[in-house]
């Protein structure tokens, strides 16, 4: 099911954006989840995951364009349209956070419509992402299965065991063990969101909430580190990566 989000600290507001939205949604014959909150501080202690977030900009000491990186680094697939009364916040909005969209106030059913439809599209066609098949995969609690399939959005990265020519696959659900080559991973999954951050290892950009310097900070907790030589091309694959994943 579909999840929504939407925070703003005007009462008015908020109940004006989720009227139009249960229109929206009820047109185009749409099951929903919806989740509102009048503050930044109350969204982030929910801590509920959400796919679209509708977030209000000047909301208090925590604005919303904090907020939404705050949301970005939790849930890195989520996608936020912002609302303002403030068109100067629209290209801080979009350069930082990777804002989807930027809707003025007050909303107006015509000018939400097609964004909200295109980002359910979005949010579609990213839980239908592709999976990636293994033979003769082991498990972290060492079962070994002939064949097996993970959604390449649930893994963190891959990196090779040099002394035993596999590759462990760090997944949401573990680490699985298996004969693969990385240079020929990084060509084949290019093209869905994955990048070679240094000899041996190849990152879902997806998973990553921050560069700094040499590491990447990952958002299983995990640091990895990114070669000097590869900081320019990895830096551009990954803003490609962020702009592009803004309507996947």
């Amino acid at each position: 099911m579909l999840k929504i989000a939407i925070c703003d600290d005007e009462k008015e507001e908020l109940e004006k954006t989720v009227s139009l939205l249960a229109e929206i949604l009820k047109e185009e014959d749409r099951e929903y989840d919806l989740a509102t909150y009048h503050s930044p501080s109350e969204m982030m202690e929910d801590g509920k995951e959400a796919d679209i977030a509708l977030l209000d900009v000047v909301m208090g000491s925590v604005n919303g364009i904090e907020l939404g990186r705050k949301l970005k680094q939790r849930f890195p697939d989520i996608k936020v349209i912002y609302t303002t009364s403030f068109e100067q916040y629209c290209m801080q909005a979009i350069n930082e956070i990777h804002a989807y969209s930027f809707l003025c106030k007050p909303l107006k059913k015509e000018e939400l419509k097609p964004q909200l439809l295109e980002l359910i599209e979005a949010v579609s066609s990213l839980n239908d992402l592709k999976e990636i098949e293994f033979n003769n995969i082991l498990t972290d609690d060492g079962t070994e299965l002939s064949f097996f399939s993970l959604k390449l959005k649930d893994i963190f990265y891959f990196e090779s065991i040099k002394t035993d020519r596999k590759v462990s696959v760090v997944h949401t659900d573990g680490v699985f063990t298996c004969a693969l080559v990385i240079d020929k991973l990084a060509k084949e999954l290019k093209e869905e969101g994955f990048a070679v951050n240094c000899r041996g290892q190849l990152v879902n950009l997806r998973h990553v909430t921050k560069l700094k310097g040499y590491d990447l900070y990952l958002d299983n907790g995990k640091t990895l580190p990114l070669s000097q030589k590869r900081v320019a091309e990895f830096k551009k694959l990954m803003n490609d990566f962020l702009h592009g994943n803004i309507k996947r």
